[in-house]
């Protein structure tokens, strides 16, 4: 798993897109639904899963110029097993 900093503006209402949980997946094992945890002063507006693509998306607003946000998105797969990720984000208004 490879994990990047996503850049935000304050003004921003951005959906963020988990990519490739498949890397988590044994086979015939498939993602359950993905449940994210935002830190404040973010506001989570929706949330989805794509359990075919095995991604997982939120979508966010509230970000303050400088802040570093860490999201947290939590999956119990179809065998029962539970699979954590974080993902930064930083806000910068350039």
């Amino acid at each position: 798993m490879s994990v990047s900093l996503a850049l935000i503006d304050p003004d921003d209402v951005v959906s963020l897109t988990i990519g490739n949980w498949a890397d988590v997946l044994p086979a015939t094992v498939t993602l359950g639904t993905v449940t994210h945890t935002v830190p404040a002063p973010l506001t989570k507006v929706s949330e989805s899963t794509d359990t075919g693509a095995a991604t997982s998306t939120v979508r966010v607003s509230g970000a303050l110029h400088g802040g570093l946000y860490l999201i947290e998105a939590q999956s119990t797969l179809s065998n029962g097993e539970v699979v954590n990720r974080q993902f930064p984000v930083r806000c910068f208004n350039g």
